[in-house]
């Protein structure tokens, strides 16, 4: 008499499969490195850049780079903040206008700590959408949110969509051995990613 297999045990490892693949989606495994930024502005001037560490080792340092503003919101002369010690989840603030002293965010250097040394992880730079190109394989021109001297041609099919005129964040990982530009990415190198730079919403517990 022929053995008849029962599709049951099949459909039950596909079941698990496809739950397992949800889970993971619903879950995502979180980075041991990486930062959010986002901005806090005042009515008179003060200019704040929240830094959260939203990996899961401890973040060394983020050095704040940024500039002054003159009364035609110029930049007018560079400012550095440095944040030491961000534990996962949590986040810092630099202050980088007072009242009656306008500020805008240049980037961000991100450092950890490996083998008891620190160690350069990433740089962000602050941008705006210049110019989109509905169609284009690079439909967005980035340039300086305030300062000047270079632009970066970005693509990207995925969501979310940058608007025009809107601030963002430009990722790079950092290069092994080249000297760092706080004001400008190095020329030619597209960016790991792009992100808006928003104003903070709620404030989060820390």
């Amino acid at each position: 008499m022929p053995t008849v297999h029962s599709p049951a045990p099949k459909l039950f490892l596909a079941a698990l499969l496809a739950m397992a693949a949800t889970a993971a989606q619903a879950h995502p495994v979180r980075a041991a490195y990486g930062v959010e930024v986002c901005t806090v502005t005042g009515t008179s001037g003060e200019y704040s850049v929240r830094v959260r560490n939203s990996g899961t080792a401890p973040l060394a340092r983020a050095e704040v780079h940024g500039v002054s503003l003159d009364s035609s919101g110029q930049a007018a002369g560079p400012l550095i903040v440095n944040l030491t010690d961000i534990p996962p989840g949590k986040y810092k603030t630099a202050v980088l206008g007072r009242p009656g002293n306008g500020a805008a965010l240049v980037s961000i250097a991100t450092y950890v700590t490996a083998n008891g040394a620190e160690t350069h992880q990433q740089d962000l730079f602050a941008g705006k959408v210049a110019h989109v190109s509905p169609g284009s394989a690079l439909q967005y021109t980035l340039a300086p949110l305030a300062v000047r001297g270079w632009t970066v041609a970005y693509g990207t099919k995925q969501d979310p969509k940058l608007e025009a005129g809107s601030a963002v964040l430009l990722i790079y990982p950092v290069t092994p051995g080249k000297k760092r530009d706080p004001t400008r990415p190095d020329a030619g190198r597209t960016p790991a990613d792009v992100v808006p730079l928003a104003p903070c919403g709620a404030a989060r517990r820390s």
